[in-house]
């Protein structure tokens, strides 16, 4: 009845509820509010509370502690209903911050120990080569400069000559320290690099050499089931009486026990295998010097001084000449080399060393009966605002570089590899364990034995890609430059 005698059209009925419902929600709220207002404040003290227990609170006390009481912990202190702040305690924040450190150190322990377990290869590559560096030069001569001149058109001279300074010449530091040749440290390293997988060293042969040191190595190495080659460098000379020379020494060596050797099909016999640094340097002195004589001249040399005629006669080897650029390989051919190798690590920097053009220096090795023994390296990275070699520095980019070029020459299915290098610290091209220092580049992210494992990865992949292809190719000619019997042509 009321309905109808105030409201009398459909519109004020709708007005009507809608204001009814506003009214109703309103109230609904205020309740809400009220009934919860002092819980949920209550609630955020409480939370303030723990974490200032927590921060002040010493971490053993925390694992200990059970959840429990640690809420009757937080219970602050109040005056009159009103919090007291608690007051700075310097003692209990050095005490947390050193109990932090501690727990650090501890952390960087567990990963010192599980470092230790690094990756091994049980099977060892006499086709894998790494070039070895005794002793390491670990400090470069710097002239000083001249003292200025008082006046512009004076010239300003020395009372005294300046002494040159020394200058460690190494981008990275390495964990053993500056280290020189013993036979502790030759153990360590050799045992580094058979746990690698590689089965032969290759030092450099230079003049004046140390006797002593090279006899040690040659003895060391058989201990750690490894081989030792020689790299001839004739940067310096080039004439053929250098070369003679050079041979005539290494002959003696050649001889013991632990020096590399292989079986050539074609020469039925066991021959060193040697490495020429700068060999297309000898173009013009060597001549044909290297060439095998045939059965004329050689029944013509039975009476005739080794140190006469070719220098096959001298050392009978499998010649390995360095290579820089593409007609280099054609200039190697003509020397009577017996193969070729990049040595630089710097994809890009010449053509031999362009890991694009591998495949090309592989077919032309097999076309005229050659070896082709690519470089790998984890990158170049020498210490100098002028390189000697140009602009070729390598950043190693977390492993990803040496992987590339590892991969490169495995899908080229050559027959040897050789590494740059273990230790040639001023080159940068190492794989030798670093620690971090200030002023010097390291490994990280990573351990620093993270090239070890990353060869030893790389060496069981190798392996592995030339036994399925040894046995794909079951019951057909095989290519005598990839057998797996330390045999070649």
């Amino acid at each position: 009845m009321l309905l109808k005698k105030y409201v009398k059209t459909r519109r004020k009925v709708k007005i009507l509820l809608l204001v009814t419902i506003v009214a109703l929600i309103v109230i609904t709220c205020i309740i809400l509010l009220g009934s919860s207002g002092p819980s949920g404040s209550s609630i955020e003290r409480l939370l303030d509370e723990r974490f200032i227990a927590r921060a002040y609170q010493p971490r053993s006390e925390q694992l200990q502690q059970p959840r429990e009481k640690a809420v009757a912990v937080l219970q602050p202190h109040r005056e009159n209903g009103v919090i007291v702040p608690e007051k700075y305690d310097e003692h209990k924040i050095k005490a947390r911050i050193m109990e932090n450190r501690l727990q650090q150190v501890k952390q960087q322990q567990r990963d010192n120990e599980a470092e230790q377990t690094r990756t091994t290869v049980d099977a060892l590559a006499t086709a894998v080569h790494i070039f070895y560096t005794a002793p390491v030069p670990w400090y470069k001569s710097k002239k000083p400069p001249l003292p200025q001149p008082e006046h512009p058109n004076e010239v300003a001279l020395p009372l005294t000559t300046p002494k040159p300074v020394k200058i460690l010449n190494t981008a990275f530091y390495p964990a053993l320290g500056l280290y020189k040749p013993s036979a502790k440290l030759l153990g360590q390293h050799f045992e580094n690099i058979r746990s690698c997988g590689i089965g032969v060293i290759i030092l450099s042969f230079v003049r004046p050499s140390d006797p002593a040191l090279l006899h040690q190595i040659l003895e060391l190495a058989p201990q750690h089931n490894l081989s030792v080659t020689f790299e001839l460098s004739v940067a310096g000379n080039r004439t053929l009486e250098f070369v003679r020379q050079q041979l005539q020494e290494i002959a003696a060596y050649v001889e013991l026990p632990g020096f590399y050797r292989v079986y050539s099909q074609s020469r039925a016999a066991l021959l060193p295998v040697l490495y020429v640094s700068n060999a297309y340097k000898l173009s013009e002195s060597l001549g044909r010097q290297l060439c095998r004589p045939t059965a004329q001249e050689l029944a013509e040399q039975l009476n005739v001084p080794k140190n006469v005629g070719g220098l096959r006669r001298v050392l009978d080897a499998l010649f390995i000449g360095h290579i820089r650029l593409k007609s280099h390989a054609d200039v190697l051919r003509r020397l009577c080399f017996d193969g070729f190798y990049s040595k630089l690590p710097s994809n890009g920097a010449v053509f031999a060393s362009t890991w694009k053009n591998w495949s090309y220096l592989k077919s032309y090795a097999l076309s005229y009966k050659m070896l082709f023994v690519p470089t790998v390296g984890p990158g170049f990275a020498e210490r100098n605002k002028f390189p000697r070699h140009g602009d070729i520095q390598r950043h190693r980019s977390n492993g990803r570089y040496y992987g590339v070029a590892w991969r490169t020459a495995i899908l080229n299915h050559v027959g040897f590899i050789n590494i740059a290098s273990y230790n040639n610290w001023p080159d940068g091209s190492q794989i030798e364990e670093v620690v971090p220092r200030a002023g010097f580049l390291d490994y990280n992210p990573g351990s620093r034995t993270k090239y070890l494992d990353l060869t030893a990865h790389w060496v069981g992949n190798f392996l592995k890609t030339r036994q399925e292809a040894a046995s794909a190719a079951a019951g057909a000619a095989l290519n005598c430059y990839e057998l797996l019997n330390n045999t070649i042509c």
